[in-house]
């Protein structure tokens, strides 16, 4: 135990853990990059690292409990948090507590494949699913956790997407079943293109205009608009 201690007490784990801390300032959103803890081979890390997070936030519930404003929580790629069985059962140990608390969940993940068994139960306590288009097979994955009625499969499969354009999804609820489209702003996709090609063709106008890569979102988002 002392040697596994030891991990976090020296190099960079003790730059991180081993030293003293300071206060989250009060604010409206909090964003915390986890950055190389999503890495494989930092799995201890990550599970200290996120724990500690939760356990913060689960203290502001319980401090601002009888005020009306919730307290959402969103944790984005949550695959990799789930994958660990350890954190699935903390996380469901913790949410059936936040209701009364007004925290508010929200796991957001493009591989649904990789949420291993132990979370059925923390998704079988999800609400709200918001489905964007899938192919047969995830639909497929979706229904590990959650029970499909025919009905449901077919509208899922309906849903479709125009790159650059729009993109359509599900919305399931225990009141609520529909198709929806999304039709964000071409500034919005701009910021958010992530593919290689897209990545390429900012650097080009950067290079071209002497710019930085926001000015460069800013030129592709102009562009799309104006074809578009």
């Amino acid at each position: 135990m002392g040697e596994a201690m030891n991990i976090f007490c020296s190099g960079f784990e003790g730059e991180l853990f081993n030293r003293e801390g300071e206060a989250w300032p009060e604010a409206d959103i909090t964003l915390v990059d986890l950055a190389m803890f999503a890495r494989e081979g930092y799995e201890a890390q990550l599970a200290i690292a996120y724990i500690s997070l939760i356990n913060h936030i689960n203290n502001f519930g319980e401090r601002d409990q009888h005020l009306a404003r919730p307290i959402v929580n969103i944790t984005d790629e949550a695959h990799i948090i789930t994958v660990n069985p350890l954190l699935a059962r903390f996380l469901t140990k913790g949410l059936k507590m936040w209701r009364k608390l007004g925290i508010w969940l929200w796991l957001a993940t493009q591989n649904l494949s990789d949420f291993p068994d132990d979370a059925k139960k923390l998704l079988n306590m999800i609400e709200w699913w918001e489905l964007l288009v899938m192919p047969p097979k995830e639909v497929e994955q979706v229904s590990r956790f959650k029970f499909l009625t025919p009905e449901q499969r077919q509208l899922l499969l309906s849903a479709t997407k125009a790159p650059g354009k729009y993109t359509e999804g599900v919305v399931l609820s225990p009141r609520v079943e529909a198709l929806f489209r999304v039709v964000s702003p071409a500034l919005w996709l701009a910021l958010g293109m992530t593919e290689k090609h897209e990545k390429a063709e900012r650097m080009r106008i950067m290079r071209e205009f002497g710019c930085s890569e926001l000015e460069a979102a800013v030129r592709v988002a102009e562009r799309c608009f104006v074809s578009g």
